[in-house]
């Protein structure tokens, strides 16, 4: 005999394989759950990102429409006044003293 197998080493390789075999088997299957859920989470928050980036992208356009706007009133002094009046009206609730301004309100269902 020799000395390997004498001391059990030959016997015990098979089950060191094995074990070795699970162990390396666990370790990737690990690994694998990680990257899925790294490449999962990443794709959720590239989306929350590109709805967070369109709804800038609107509002941007909105407030170029509105500046727009604004510069068209500013070309001349009747436009001024027009865009004077508008805003005191719509956003400042104002009136012309002879008159009555009336709010409709939707009737409850």
């Amino acid at each position: 005999m020799s000395s390997r197998q004498a001391s059990g080493e030959v016997c015990n390789s098979p089950k060191k394989h094995r074990l070795f075999r699970i162990l390396v088997g666990a370790a990737l299957l690990v690994i694998a759950c990680f990257v899925v859920y790294v490449l999962v989470s990443d794709m959720m928050q590239i989306q929350k990102d590109n709805e967070t980036y369109n709804k800038l992208v609107n509002q941007t356009n909105a407030v170029n429409e509105q500046n727009a706007q604004i510069a068209n009133y500013l070309e001349n002094d009747e436009n001024l006044k027009e865009y004077i009046e508008e805003i005191a009206r719509e956003k400042l609730d104002y009136a012309n003293p002879n008159e009555r301004i009336y709010y409709v309100v939707p009737a409850a269902e």
